[in-house]
């Protein structure tokens, strides 16, 4: 690849996670009644005024990938947008404070950063632990006004492979004619389905968009299990599990059988010479991979994590720099199993280059 190529081109949501600590009543004082929800801004910020000792990363699923692929020493490009304010001593705006958080978050991590501005604020996904559960509330803000005029050709052009925010699968519009670009320059783009809601919602789009292009999907088992059932479940009492043995021995439930069909499902979605790939990350249980019709297993050494976030976005982000220098598909999911456990024992992924150092060296 040459010098001026961009190995990973990650465009998606430009976020930033806040991390809360409080118990269970004081977060339904402040309206935090669901385990996943959307809330106005104004009302974040008064959560955060209200918790004062919180911690504030860069988030976003596509914004971690370049991070971390950053870190194991990839060439990477992050396309998002930021809020603005302006300038006190002038009519020209700049970042917000969050947008400033982020910005500085992957710049400093060695990310190439394309930022547009927009006339609202910084998108934020707050977390509130209560020690028993995690409540997440999420305000994208501007991060759902990038547009198709702010991802520029020459970009898509440079990249080995383009990784699209999951959560951008809610503006289809949008995901289709970055496929059909990223198409045009002959390249292969990565989406990880980000949600069991968006996986459902959303599964025939999605397995027409892997029909169509050079594609690589990555969920976890929820959500695979809600891509299976958004399709309506195809395939159901047949069998087809060979190979999952290892895999298969502590699910005797219903649900693992269910998801013996899945696998076999899958393994026919990926007949064919190279795409698309399907990743199913199974967090303690490793991963598995659906290339070519076959299933390729990598197994990895359950931990008591930290904390999950980002997790799944440091699996994709070592899986997919392996990718890109053409690393058979079961080390991908080894270095992706490795990158994955660094980030369990960190806040979100609020890490640095020397944990990944040891991975990098294997990727060279």
């Amino acid at each position: 690849m040459a010098a001026n190529n961009l190995e990973l081109v990650c465009i998606g949501n430009a976020l930033v996670d806040i991390f809360v600590r409080g118990d269970m009543q004081a977060g339904i004082r402040e309206g935090l009644t669901r385990p996943v929800q959307h809330m106005e801004i104004e009302r974040l910020r008064k959560i955060l005024s209200a918790f004062p000792d919180h911690t504030i990363i860069s988030g976003g699923g596509a914004a971690n990938v370049a991070k971390i692929a950053a870190f194991l020493g990839a060439r990477v490009s992050f396309i998002g947008a930021l809020g603005t304010e302006k300038s006190d001593d002038a009519e020209a705006f700049h970042p917000d404070r969050f947008g400033q958080t982020f910005e500085k978050s992957l710049f400093s991590a060695g990310v190439k950063l394309r930022l547009s501005l927009k006339p609202s604020s910084t998108g934020v996904c707050l977390y509130f632990n209560t020690g028993n559960e995690i409540r997440i509330a999420a305000s994208p803000c501007a991060a759902l006004l990038l547009s198709e005029s702010d991802i520029r050709d020459e970009d898509l052009e440079r990249a080995g492979i383009v990784v699209i925010d999951g959560f951008m699968l809610d503006r289809p519009t949008l995901v289709r004619n970055l496929l059909h670009r990223t198409d045009q320059y002959g390249k292969a783009a990565a989406i990880d389905l980000g949600s069991a809601a968006i996986a459902r919602e959303q599964a025939a789009e999605i397995a027409g968009f892997a029909r169509r292009y050079s594609l690589i999907l990555f969920m976890n088992e929820a959500e695979a299990d809600a891509f299976y059932e958004g399709l309506g479940s195809p395939g159901d009492g047949e069998g087809g599990g060979a190979g999952l043995l290892p895999f298969m021995t502590e699910r005797r439930s219903a649900a693992g059988f269910r998801f013996r069909y899945i696998c076999s499902f899958f393994r026919s979605l990926t007949k064919g010479e190279f795409f698309p790939v399907i990743v199913v990350k199974l967090e303690s249980r490793g991963a598995l991979v659906f290339a070519g019709g076959s299933i390729h297993r990598a197994e990895t050494t359950p931990v008591s994590p930290l904390e999950t976030t980002g997790a799944g976005d440091a699996f994709s982000a070592a899986f997919l720099t392996a990718w890109v220098r053409n690393k058979p598909l079961p080390e991908c999911a080894a270095l992706g199993n490795k990158a994955a456990r660094i980030i369990l024992d960190v806040t979100g992924t609020l890490a640095n280059r020397k944990q990944f150092r040891s991975i990098a060296q294997e990727l060279k």
